[in-house]
């Protein structure tokens, strides 16, 4: 879907009211804003799991530890600042003003 949106706004099709923005525009970012969140619970699920295992062999009581709980911490920002930027374009009528915005949320979630 990101493929195809790409090379339809290379042909110049990036009208927000064409339809083959609507056709590729709003699946794409559906796809792109679940699968980010879905894939960051599991990780997340996955780190708190690894580190009550961890704390149990070590003979120290349940809970999670201080590096694991910054890593938790750090996926859910990054995955939070870029799910609310993705549903201001998606739950808007004026989804241009916040287009930009989508943008920088995009590159600063992957540094």
């Amino acid at each position: 879907m990101g493929v195809m949106l790409l090379v339809g706004q290379g042909w110049g099709w990036n009208n927000p009211e064409s339809p083959f923005s609507t056709f590729f525009g709003f699946p794409y970012l559906v796809i792109s804003v679940s699968l980010n969140v879905l894939l960051t619970l599991m990780i997340v699920i996955r780190l708190a799991l690894h580190s009550r295992s961890v704390r149990a062999a070590r003979g120290v009581p349940a809970g999670i530890s201080g590096l694991y709980k910054t890593i938790i911490t750090i996926l859910i920002e990054c995955s939070a600042l870029y799910a609310v930027a993705s549903l201001l374009v998606l739950g808007t009528p004026t989804a241009n003003i916040f287009m930009p915005v989508l943008a920088e949320t995009q590159v600063r979630a992957l540094l």
